[in-house]
């Protein structure tokens, strides 16, 4: 594990919306992304290095960066956070298998899916439930929740592939899935088993990515313009783009509202960022 203190950081802001971005990047690193906020602040991302390898790392209120890597891995990801700091993710082996993994008390608990392939574990609430995706025998995939060690399948009725990328302690869940043209729309499962797809207006494509206790849902959209970030709030989008960026994508929201994501700039390389202060007002 390697500690960093936070050097400098990029902050913009636009006091007519009252939003706050600023860039995140870990050190050293060539690529960043941000993928999930707890409601203490800690924030969990990846990052890639030269070699094109993926480590994982968390980022706290003091601005330390810590890196986390699976002993043994050739790519790890972290991609959700509870309010206990326990962390969803996935690690590839070096058989190029993806298995995913919760890491609670600084101990990694590899999991798969039962008959399924590459597992990935892409968020966790606070009652450890973990939600994410699998492969089947025919290279299908769909989504998944885990509860202590049960798994559930979760395909959005009709889908050709299931993603699932969010969880509240409700057990509200987001994620995204394609038609049968090859499009993706975002969705919405309540714990009572109705699903709801999500489109933001005019959009080509969308995919739902994180979702709150207050039921803020983040995640991104494509139009005739590129790749931007969106907040769904009481069924009301608001678009999100990081100043001067090419492509925006919004992946967590916590309970306070900040919102966690990546962007790039013309360069093609790619930044974590965090947004707070914005409203639907």
């Amino acid at each position: 594990m390697r500690w960093f203190w936070l050097g400098t950081f990029f902050l913009l802001c636009n006091s007519a919306l009252a939003q706050v971005y600023t860039q995140l990047d870990f050190p050293g690193g060539i690529s960043t992304t941000l993928w999930s906020i707890n409601r203490e602040g800690t924030v969990v991302g990846d990052f890639i290095v030269r070699t094109g390898r993926r480590y994982g790392f968390t980022f706290d209120t003091s601005g330390i960066f810590r890196s986390i890597d699976v002993s043994g891995a050739v790519d790890t990801g972290l991609r959700g956070i509870n309010v206990h700091g326990s962390i969803a993710g996935w690690y590839r082996d070096t058989a190029g298998t993806n298995h995913g993994f919760l890491r609670r008390r600084g101990e990694i608990r590899p999991f798969g899916y039962p008959e399924g392939t590459d597992t990935r574990g892409l968020d966790i609430n606070g009652r450890a439930d973990i939600v994410g995706s699998y492969g089947d025998a025919v290279g299908l995939t769909h989504g998944f929740i885990r509860r202590v060690v049960t798994f559930s399948t979760l395909d959005f009725p009709g889908a050709r592939l299931t993603v699932v990328s969010g969880i509240n302690n409700s057990r509200d869940i987001v994620g995204y899935y394609e038609d049968e043209f090859g499009l993706m729309h975002g969705f919405m499962l309540s714990e009572q088993g109705e699903y709801v797809s999500l489109d933001v207006p005019e959009a080509i494509e969308t995919r739902a990515e994180g979702i709150n206790a207050m039921g803020d849902i983040v995640g991104s959209f494509q139009d005739g313009s590129g790749v931007h970030g969106f907040l769904m709030r009481r069924e009301r989008f608001k678009t999100l783009d990081f100043p001067g960026a090419v492509s925006t994508v919004a992946t967590d929201i916590n309970d306070s509202g900040v919102i966690v994501g990546y962007f790039q700039f013309e360069d093609d390389r790619q930044h974590g960022f965090l947004l707070e202060g914005q409203n639907l007002e």
